[in-house]
């Protein structure tokens, strides 16, 4: 005949069972926390290429502040230009950079108030979703805001369509990255308009521009550290 459990040590069984079942609950209770906007970085591989962009950029920015020092007028131009178009590059790199900028072409595109227009963008930019992994959050939720933008637009439901789309650009960009480069783009679209305006430049004035994309590199570089 089996002896009876002790009452001491049947109540510790019972408690390290209840311990174990309350764990097990909370593992499995999902995950419904709101991803941070900012924060969709691409992969190691996909930031290197960005990597090589902006060093490529920074060669032109830095011949281009060469020719200046030597007065070259023509060549300045032309390494700043090319310096943009290599940036532009840079910050289109992986699928949440390029769905980011569709976004932004997308709230550029609206010139008055006529919503038909607005609208014709928002089949491509929900095909452009549809590259993004599907059980990604931040995906999602730019969907989401997609999907809320485009409501505002065809039934005139209360709340800012534009709003929403920049709320699904933020949620699709990599702050880290992302800032530094616009930055990037800023100045050197006031340096270059600045010479096509023939107005004085001075190497100092590239400053800004070459700090913007150190810091954008460092951030890269920092990350991809094996």
């Amino acid at each position: 005949m089996q002896k009876p459990t002790p009452p001491g040590r049947l109540h510790s069984y019972i408690l390290v069972t209840l311990m174990m079942c309350v764990s097990t609950l909370s593992v499995a209770k999902p995950d419904t926390a709101e991803p941070s906007p900012g924060e969709y970085c691409p992969g190691t591989n996909i930031l290197l290429i960005a990597a090589e962009d902006i060093s490529t950029s920074m060669t032109f920015v830095v011949q281009s502040r060469a020719a200046q020092t030597n007065s070259n007028q023509a060549e300045m131009l032309s390494q700043l230009n090319a310096a943009g178009v290599v940036l532009k590059q840079a910050t289109s790199r992986g699928a949440g950079a390029r769905t980011a900028l569709l976004i932004n072409s997308t709230i550029l595109s609206r010139v008055n108030e006529n919503n038909d227009q607005l609208l014709t963008w928002f089949p491509l930019l929900k095909s452009a979703l549809l590259t993004l992994p599907p059980d990604d959050k931040a995906a999602n939720a730019a969907a989401e805001a997609v999907g809320q933008a485009e409501d505002v637009l065809q039934d005139g439901q209360r709340g800012n369509a534009v709003d929403y789309l920049n709320k699904a650009r933020h949620f699709l960009t990599c702050d880290g990255l992302d800032l530094p480069l616009q930055a990037a783009t800023k100045e050197q679209e006031r340096l270059l308009s600045r010479a096509q305006q023939h107005k004085p430049v001075v190497s100092k004035d590239y400053d800004k521009l070459i700090d913007s994309l150190r810091e954008a590199l460092t951030y890269i570089l920092n990350r991809s550290q094996i």
